[in-house]
């Protein structure tokens, strides 16, 4: 099997992990782990680090603290090979360019895990209880994200209501070296810019998309956008008048939402919006993919039962909707998550119904990226949501 171009997509209300063949769209496992899983993460291949075997090795946190490692070399029945509690209540998990440790974040307590990627053995806890940017003592200073820094020896960890990101220096655990980094309330989710050295991430309650440069542990920007902005695992792609761009979708207003990102070749459009493009109805993730002509959003956040069953394809050349594609018309489901095949030619989403959950209650839906028209259908899963690429998350394809 091409196991690069297998995705794992979370069944959310099962507490499992679907293994998928994306070439022969077949089901190879479904594998137990934590509760209501929001991420996954795999063993990356950044650069300079080299991590053993990228992408053979994934981590899923489940929202009761469970960290599950997934070996995709294994048969089907052996592929979950270890499980470890890190916290009681917990959203992602980063994996070290290394591949040596896994930072694991906590919600409750509000703290993040370092721990052996390899023997799945916690090392070591830090708190991240503390002063906000505010001044302000938080008890609860959740960690919402974790991210390799794909040029450094370092973990970017997101401590929501601190609003800091903080960047860890992993080469000696017994002495860690962390750099606070103030920006904006309240941090949840983001993504790297192509070069892996600027990370934008999205501060909910601040109406900012925020910036980090890595290589100088310091604030870039704080780039007002629109109401409680969410990319997911964000969009990259090249506009047609400011060169590269990232974007993201908003939780709260039909809105995606474009800032310029190449400080080097574009510095009159770096970190300030370059364009917004009115959508039908609030959305949770948006996608695309280098080989693409387009860009996918869901909108699964709007009130309306119909737009919420909704994709909405945005063409990067005119920044125009060129499509609009009903998922499903049966009540109550939803349209959710996009994500494209390793080399662009696809693009899976799902469509699931929360209410109905002891049954199966949701499929995968594979659209042709160039015709934007359907090629196939898989049925028989329970909410599947976050559906994630081996090889382009191994890689840092967004």
């Amino acid at each position: 099997r091409n196991w690069e171009n297998f995705f794992l997509v979370i069944e959310r209300d099962a507490g499992k992990v679907a293994v998928f063949d994306g070439d022969k769209k077949e089901v190879i496992a479904h594998l137990p782990t934590g509760s209501a899983v929001p991420v996954m993460k795999a063993a990356e291949h950044p650069k300079p680090l080299k991590a053993e075997n990228p992408g053979r090795f994934w981590y899923t946190m489940g929202r009761d603290g469970k960290l599950t490692k997934i070996d995709l070399w294994q048969t089907p029945d052996k592929m979950r090979v270890a499980e470890v509690q890190v916290a009681y209540d917990a959203r992602d998990v980063g994996v070290s360019g290394d591949g040596k440790y896994l930072f694991a974040g906590g919600y409750w307590p509000p703290h993040f895990v370092i721990v052996d990627a390899k023997t799945m053995d916690p090392l070591k806890v830090v708190s991240t209880r503390g002063v906000n940017i505010d001044g302000e003592y938080v008890d609860e200073a959740r960690v919402a994200a974790v991210y390799d820094t794909p040029n450094h020896p370092t973990m970017l960890v997101s401590v929501k209501e601190l609003g800091q990101m903080w960047q860890v220096d992993y080469t000696d655990i017994a002495n860690l070296k962390i750099s606070h980094i103030d920006s904006a309330k309240y941090l949840h989710d983001g993504f790297y810019d192509p070069t892996g050295r600027y990370f934008q991430i999205a501060a909910n309650a601040s109406h900012k998309m925020v910036v980090v440069d890595t290589d100088t542990q310091k604030l870039v920007k704080n780039i007002d956008v629109d109401k409680m902005p969410h990319p997911g695992p964000g969009a990259n792609w090249i506009d047609p008048k400011c060169g590269p761009v990232g974007g993201t979708v908003h939780l709260a207003i039909g809105k995606v939402t474009t800032w310029g990102n190449d400080p080097k070749g574009h510095p009159d459009q770096a970190w300030k919006v370059c364009n917004v493009v009115d959508t039908d109805g609030a959305g949770v993730f948006i996608r695309t993919h280098p080989k693409s002509d387009y860009v996918w959003v869901d909108q699964t956040k709007s009130p309306d039962a119909e737009v919420k069953q909704t994709l909405q394809v945005i063409s990067k050349k005119d920044r125009k909707i060129v499509k609009t594609i009903r998922l499903t018309k049966t009540p109550g489901y939803a349209a959710v998550h996009i994500e494209f095949n390793a080399d662009g030619s696809e693009v899976w989403t799902s469509v699931w119904n929360r209410k109905d959950s002891k049954k199966p209650n949701g499929e995968i839906i594979i659209f042709d990226a160039k015709t934007l028209k359907e090629k196939a259908r898989i049925k028989g899963l329970f909410a599947p949501t976050g559906k994630f690429n081996v090889h382009n998350r191994t890689h840092h394809v967004t």
